[in-house]
């Protein structure tokens, strides 16, 4: 034995004699305490504040009327030191042969108070001591507080802290309480100064490491700051980077992560073995295919001579099972099978093919949807109860319940049940589905004003829609009220009906003199042509009242063609094709929207039509960011015994919903002599837009940023429409469902414009779909 080692065994023989000394002077008074086995008449706890004589007794091996003997009092003593409670513990024998257990309590956690902690949160870590048993009102153990202070110190490390030194206190307090005091010092990060690899032959170390989420620092500053799941992430992508690329053998021999001496600097290097590249030469597929071999290599996508890449066997396994599934087999089993040839570096790939059993729906279930009646969804579903289970109905009845606008998330979850049945859940988190709107205003020009509006999608979680909208000032009362049932008979055709009315008195405005009421009646039917297209006719019975005060020349020269009352009939259809995978945010899919009206021959003198064409693109960029791009044309002008629409019924652009950046309506120009919009038969809108969520916030998924660019504006007519006319603008618009609608923000820079246009570079809205 050498000196050093001499030394070591003498100090663990002293610092385990006075133990041992007390331990055996505690067992032997305790035993000649007991003196002799008895039969225990009674047991007393002596010394407990806190824990209760039935918690004690919970615990011991014994009970009155038994006999107390050697090794049951050591097996009590075990029993007792094992619950964590007390730091020490005697056995007594009383004069009447009692059993008299002496404690000592350990002391409770009264407080627990973390400083300096900013990396980490509190109730992180407050969470994390929760799981090691540590919180308020648990039993304070000091022995714990090393286990304690390793795991905190671990989660820092995971981060990159490897300085981070964590410091616990314990301050004891009356009534054999104790606060914990930990302070953190977190210290700084470590980054990365070196990232060395080893054993690549095929690709440079720029090439690789250009894939890694971690980088090294390059000449001057520091590189990213290290932590390990990065690191891991790192690791993977290069092995999945060399697999899909023919090294079907590549392997990542070993991963060190060294340090600085003052812990900030990370030193990392990784062993790596290419292989050789392989190519596939036959691809075979066997076992109850189900399916021709044409159709499986048409979902495989792979061809002989092709780089064996592992993402392209997953891909085809997946579009194997998921054609398989479309047959009722949502179990089937696709495995991969590969016989390789070092020397020809090639590789012959067969697809072993089990389908199992035919699967089919046993029921169908609802959860989470607190308001919407069940029925609602069950509608919109396309794998029914009782029929052979299809992946492509289960995802097409994804999409359509998605496209309700009714819930923020939705997800339709397979639980196996039996060998061939399983149940499907749709599990949904609901959202506000209306809006509502009210406000009091004051104006120079038009005094007071009121609104107020509701409008729900949703109303009363049958499914069907509810518009009010009431609005009075000294320029205009209006009122308009309609609802709307989704699925009049139960193949979804739609009806629609609603009443409207208006005041409008432009002589309150200073600006002209003419007043044009309105009143009417409107119904509509929709009829679905397949799962993404739809038609809708409607009319209109409507009677309108248009006097001119005093001079204003459009209205005086309409009013010299036709009467001041005039009824007729408005006939209106449309087309709607629409893919979208959400209602309010989609990211893939696309809408188009073609629609006319006109006034229906012979009810009126006054005849013109409108007609518009709408078309939205949705593209996903990445998981988080979409693209969008949309365009619209809408014209309008009379036949019959006029050639332009009406001056009240053209069409206007600006601010949200067209062109933001500038004024509401005020594109196309003014009138002369009054200075207002006079609006146009022709428009002409386009945008762009780059879509994500919101960053720093962990669910945003009623949250939208965009980054747009919007153009467009308003003409005499089609002929008119010249793209250097275009007015545009780009900016940063902010969208958020809110419990009472759809609220969205929009900050904008004009980019083409003129002079005498009027711009506002701040515009939001309340209850209109984004």
């Amino acid at each position: 034995m050498t000196w050093s080692e001499l030394q070591m065994d003498r100090m663990l023989k002293n610092f385990f004699k006075p133990k041992l000394i007390i331990g055996f002077f505690v067992l032997s008074l305790s035993q000649a305490l007991l003196a002799n086995e008895f039969v225990i008449t009674d047991i007393v706890v002596d010394g407990t504040e806190r824990i209760g004589f039935e918690t004690v007794n919970t615990y011991l091996p014994v009970s009155i009327g038994d006999s107390l003997t050697s090794e049951k009092e050591s097996e009590s003593l075990r029993a007792l030191y094992k619950t964590g409670f007390f730091n020490d513990i005697a056995l007594y024998r009383g004069d009447n042969n009692e059993l008299i257990i002496q404690v000592t309590e350990r002391p409770s956690i009264a407080q627990i108070d973390v400083k300096g902690n900013k990396l980490i949160k509190t109730d992180d870590l407050m969470e994390a001591l929760k799981s090691l048993g540590i919180s308020q009102g648990k039993i304070y153990n000091a022995i714990e507080m090393d286990r304690v202070n390793i795991d905190l110190k671990r989660q820092y490390h995971n981060q990159g802290y490897y300085a981070a030194a964590i410091k616990i206190e314990a301050i004891e307090l009356p009534r054999n309480r104790v606060e914990l005091k930990i302070t953190v010092d977190e210290g700084q990060p470590a980054s990365i100064e070196r990232i060395t690899l080893v054993g690549n032959a095929t690709y440079p170390d720029e090439r690789l490491k250009a894939l890694f989420l971690l980088s090294e620092s390059v000449l001057i500053g520091n590189g990213d700051k290290y932590a390990r799941p990065k690191l891991q992430s790192d690791l993977e992508t290069l092995r999945s980077f060399y697999m899909d690329r023919g090294f079907a053998e590549f392997t990542i021999n070993s991963s060190q992560v060294s340090l600085s001496s003052d812990k900030t600097k990370v030193f990392i290097s990784a062993s790596l073995t290419e292989g050789p590249q392989y190519r596939l030469d036959s691809i075979k597929f066997s076992g109850t295919t189900q399916l021709t071999e044409e159709q499986l290599f048409e979902l495989a996508k792979l061809e002989s001579g092709d780089l064996f890449s592992r993402s392209d066997v997953i891909a085809a396994i997946t579009a194997i099972r998921d054609r398989l599934s479309e047959e009722g087999y949502a179990f089937a089993e696709v495995e991969p099978r590969t016989q390789m040839d070092p020397k020809a570096q090639l590789v012959d790939l067969e697809f072993y093919i089990q389908p199992k059993s035919r699967v089919y729906v046993r029921k169908i279930e609802v959860e989470g949807n607190t308001r919407t009646r069940d029925y609602v969804l069950r509608r919109e579903m396309r794998q029914q109860e009782s029929a052979p289970y299809s992946l492509a109905a289960v995802r097409q009845s994804t999409t359509r319940l998605n496209r309700l606008g009714y819930f923020s998330k939705v997800n339709i979850d397979t639980r196996r049940v039996s060998e061939d049945e399983v149940d499907l859940v749709i599990v949904v988190e609901e959202q506000p589905t209306g809006s509502f709107t009210a406000g009091v205003g004051y104006s120079q020009l038009d005094g007071v004003s009121f609104n107020l509006g509701i409008s729900e999608k949703n109303f009363l979680g049958t499914g069907n829609e509810l518009n009010l909208s009431m609005n009075s000032s000294a320029s205009m009362k209006s009122a308009d009220i309609g609802y709307t049932n989704p699925y009049f008979t139960d193949d979804g055709v739609s009806l629609g009906t609603g009443f409207y009315y208006s005041e409008i008195d432009a002589s309150e405005l200073n600006i002209t003199d003419y007043t044009l009421d309105k009143v009417g009646f409107r119904v509509n039917v929709g009829y679905p042509t397949s799962e993404e297209t739809r038609l809708n006719f409607g009319l209109k019975a409507e009677s309108q009242s248009l006097r001119c005060l005093t001079a204003f020349d459009a209205c005086e020269q309409h009013l010299a063609e036709f009467d001041e009352d005039n009824q007729y009939l408005l006939f209106t259809t449309g087309w709607r094709y629409d893919s979208r995978n959400s209602f309010y945010f989609p990211s893939k899919g696309h809408t188009t929207n073609l629609s006319a009206q006109a006034v229906v021959p012979g009810t009126s003198d006054m005849t013109f039509y409108k007609v518009f064409a709408e078309e939205k693109w949705y593209y996903p960029l990445s998981d988080n960011f979409s693209f969008k791009l949309s365009g619209g044309v809408s014209y309008g002008a009379g036949y019959g015994e006029i050639e332009k629409l009406p001056f009240y019924e053209r069409f206007y652009a600006g601010g949200i919903g067209s062109v933001r950046g500038f004024d509401p309506n005020s594109l196309g120009g003014y009138y002369e002599d009054i200075n207002r919009p006079r609006g146009g038969d022709a428009r002409v809108l386009t945008s762009t837009e780059v879509v994500f969520p919101m960053p720093l916030i962990e669910d945003s998924s009623n949250l939208r940023l965009s980054l747009f660019f919007d153009a467009g504006n308003i003409f005499e007519t089609l002929e008119d429409v010249e793209t250097s006319e275009f007015r545009s603008a780009t900016g940063l618009a902010f969208a958020w469902i809110t419990p009472v609608g759809p609220l969205a923000f929009s900050f904008s820079k004009p980019v083409h414009y003129k002079k005498d246009d009027k711009l506002q570079s701040f515009q939001f809205s309340l209850g209109v779909p984004f």
